[in-house]
């Protein structure tokens, strides 16, 4: 969203949350990226198809992983579950998100190339 005439676009958060496995715990990861970064993560969550009916959702299954995801900002909340089957574009979002970086990003691990 851009800039409006009241000021700067509201914050985006991203919430990936993972549940279950074999011990069953349950792990969160967010990121409130900023100004500087956000088209490039609401590109991502523009990817996903938010209003597709997702049938992994209940999937059964013994060990296995179920992610929630929440996507907000002052314009709206988006919220998706599903089993351990994403799809591409939810699997792209999750590891961004679980990285802390948008694809494309640089790491700011990596070494200097210089």
């Amino acid at each position: 969203m851009p800039d409006t005439e009241d000021g700067p676009a509201s914050p985006l958060r991203i919430v990936v949350e993972r549940s279950g496995g074999f011990a069953g715990m349950t792990r969160t990861w967010r990121v409130e990226p900023a100004d500087a970064e956000r088209d490039r993560w609401l590109e991502l969550v523009r990817r996903c198809p938010w209003d597709q009916p997702r049938s992994s959702a209940s999937a059964p299954g013994a060990d296995r992983f179920r992610w929630h995801i929440v996507v907000s900002d002052s314009e709206a909340t988006h919220q998706a579950e599903f089993a351990d089957d994403l799809g591409a574009p939810w699997r792209s979002l999750v590891e961004a998100v679980r990285s802390g970086r948008p694809p494309g990003a640089e790491d700011p691990r990596s070494p200097d190339p210089s």
